[in-house]
C-alpha cells in the first residue's frame, strides 16, 4: 500500500477506484468511441515503435462537452462551439505552421539517422568501434 507522507491517502486505492469508474463508464458507452480511440492512440504510443510522423501531426478538433445537465449544458456547449469558430481563423494557421515544422524536422531527423548509420557502417569497415570504446 503506497501512502503519501503524512497525507494518509492510499494512492493505489484511488487509482484503482478511478480505473474502475472509467471501465464502468466505458462499458456503459458514456464515452464516444472516437474519443476513446483517440486517447488510446495518444496515450499508448511507444515512441520507439511509432513512426515520428504519427507524433508530428497536431489535431485541432477536440470533442465538446459539458457536465452541466439540461439547458445549461447545451448552452455551454453552444458557447464553446461559437468561441471555437470565432478563434479558428487565428489558431488554424498557427497550428498548420507548427505541423509543417514538425514534419520538416521529422524528415531532417530521418536524414541525420541515415547519415549516422552510413558513417557507422564505414567506420565498421575500417575496423573502428562505432560506439567510440
Amino acid at each position: 500500500m503506497s501512502e503519501q507522507a503524512g497525507a494518509g491517502v492510499d494512492v493505489d486505492a484511488v487509482v484503482a477506484e478511478l480505473r474502475a469508474e472509467v471501465a464502468r463508464r466505458r462499458a456503459a458507452g458514456e464515452y464516444p468511441a472516437a474519443l476513446v480511440a483517440g486517447l488510446v492512440a495518444q496515450l499508448e504510443v511507444d515512441p520507439a515503435q511509432a513512426p515520428l510522423e504519427d507524433l508530428a501531426d497536431i489535431q485541432t478538433v477536440r470533442p465538446l462537452g459539458s457536465r452541466r445537465p439540461g439547458v445549461a449544458g447545451r448552452t455551454a456547449v453552444g458557447v464553446k462551439r461559437a468561441v471555437r469558430r470565432g478563434v479558428a481563423w487565428y489558431v488554424r494557421p498557427i497550428v498548420e505552421d507548427q505541423v509543417r515544422l514538425n514534419f520538416t524536422l521529422v524528415r531532417r531527423l530521418y536524414e541525420v539517422e541515415a547519415r549516422v548509420a552510413e558513417l557507422e557502417r564505414r567506420l565498421a569497415e575500417l575496423g573502428g568501434d562505432p560506439a567510440g570504446r
